[in-house]
């Protein structure tokens, strides 16, 4: 991916088709690391926030765009309830432990899968225990994620009781086709009905919306935007679908209603289409792809709003010093360089834990603590970031040099006390994410990238983005037009 930094509206030469990674990438693996000896080692003096992620892997059904460790799962069933017995037995296991109980968390995420899928009582349960073993006296933010089939009022009553406070829907799409290939099973009635219950319940209510998909027009999509804001919830999220961690099955869908890939051209039109509806509609971005509404739109004169955030991202993603503890099947720990994965297998997973109060980890360790996460994810993504949050003399050059190319070329401004994204930064974080990072990460995304896209299963458009001012029938691209045809 090569920077274009005189090149116009058009800054990269190709769109980068993955959206959201871990951070850092890179480490050696240490098998020899058992899950206690891994913890013991973390030293956490420095951390600033913590926050808890629980992993529920359980879905009613299993939708076509998703990849998550996740596998079907019936609500009240055996294989749920010893998940639920093995998850209890993983907290009190790990708050045994200081390095974990150390620093109090300001914010719980309970994702999946579907933690909507568990009863009453296991969500009662679980955050008894929760409460028990955490010193909870700094949490600001505690979010659920639901699926609508699943929500009842006694399910809201319970997570409302244990302290959750923001609930999301995995709502996707409104149109029929696209909710079809999907494999979303769940009515738009329900889901209208549902979002209402929430509201008696949360303080925040959001849902995630898809787009991008093969052959999804402009007009598909505005209809898909008009009626999340007509939702009413406080804030909604819009992802650009990632082609390359979808099931081969949604592709075969495409295939079957002769559906194209859209271009990464096309998809960033409907980005900035996307935002240019929203923001005329009361609401701002308040990170990459998230919006809220906003009481005052006018008075606000940061490109990204720094009056609402998604706590969660903010205080476990964005700095060097923040950290995620995870607990449940595959969830991941990540504290200063160290980055340990709990057990993939679900199965193993509980009888591991409930057989022999064990749990399989994979450990990697960075080559250095990422003092450089503020300026490579949090800008970009969050949109600002405070200068005494950047400890200059700790960050790789390499990281550096690219962060002042991008300052030069106008994606962030700087101010007195901060730097801040611009609009056009914004049109392209993602790519700049990918640009800052260190050359070993970078080369770890390649490769991901490659092997993903060898899986002749699926289908993506063309991530060569073209710059403004080339002529398209040249051969060679990047030729500039003859002023003749340029003016028309």
């Amino acid at each position: 991916m090569k920077f274009l930094a005189d090149q116009g509206f058009i800054k990269f030469d190709r769109q980068l088709p993955v959206y959201n990674w871990l951070y850092p990438l890179k480490g050696q693996e240490t098998d020899k690391e058992t899950v206690g000896d891994a913890h013991a080692r973390l030293d956490v003096g420095s951390i600033r926030s913590r926050a808890l992620y629980f992993h529920i892997p359980f879905c009613e059904t299993i939708c076509t765009f998703c990849m998550l460790n996740r596998g079907i799962g019936a609500e009240g069933s055996e294989v749920v309830e010893k998940y639920v017995q093995a998850l209890i037995k993983e907290i009190r296991m790990k708050a045994s432990w200081p390095s974990i109980t150390a620093v109090p968390p300001r914010v719980i995420w309970f994702g999946g899968g579907t933690p909507s899928i568990l009863t009453a009582e296991q969500i009662r349960r679980i955050g008894a225990v929760i409460h028990e073993c955490f010193d909870l006296s700094r949490l600001e933010e505690w979010t659920i994620e639901m699926e609508v089939k699943s929500v009842t009022r006694e399910k809201c009553e319970a997570f409302r009781d244990i302290g959750v406070n923001k609930a999301r829907l995995g709502l996707q799409t409104f149109n029929p086709k696209y909710r079809q290939l999907f494999n979303i099973t769940a009515t738009l009635e329900d889901t209208y009905r549902v979002v209402d219950l929430l509201g008696e319940y949360f303080d925040y209510r959001s849902f995630d919306i898809l787009y991008g998909m093969h052959g999804q027009t402009t007009a598909e999509f505005a209809e898909d935007i008009q009626k999340a804001i007509d939702l009413g919830t406080e804030s909604c999220e819009f992802y650009p679908i990632n082609h390359l961690v979808t099931q081969n099955s949604l592709h075969t869908g495409y295939q079957s209603k002769k559906l194209k890939a859209l271009s990464y051209v096309d998809k960033m039109g409907l980005t900035v289409f996307a935002n240019h509806y929203l923001r005329n509609s009361g609401l701002r971005l308040y990170n990459g792809h998230g919006y809220v509404r906003h009481p005052d739109p006018a008075g606000d004169t940061d490109f990204i709003s720094r009056r609402y955030s998604n706590k969660y991202h903010e205080y476990c993603w964005a700095h060097w010093d923040d950290d995620l503890i995870g607990f449940g099947a595959s969830s991941t720990t990540q504290c200063l360089d160290w980055t340990i994965m709990n057990d993939e297998s679900r199965t193993s997973y509980i009888k591991n834990l409930l057989d022999h109060d064990d749990l399989k980890v994979k450990v990697t360790r960075a080559e250095h603590v990422p003092y450089e996460r503020g300026l490579v994810l949090a800008l970009p993504y969050h949109g600002h970031i405070d200068k005494n949050r950047i400890l200059w003399d700790r960050i790789p050059g390499e990281v550096q040099d690219h962060f002042g190319e991008l300052l030069g070329a106008g994606m962030f401004e700087e101010r007195p006390d901060s730097y801040a994204i611009t609009e056009l930064g914004w049109t392209w974080y993602v790519n700049m994410m990918y640009y800052m990072s260190p050359a070993a990460d970078r080369k770890i995304l390649d490769e991901f990238v490659e092997a993903r896209s060898k899986n002749g299963g699926i289908t993506d458009g063309d991530r060569a983005m073209t710059p403004i001012g080339t002529n398209p029938l040249r051969a060679e691209v990047g030729t500039p037009l003859p002023l003749a045809v340029a003016a028309g």
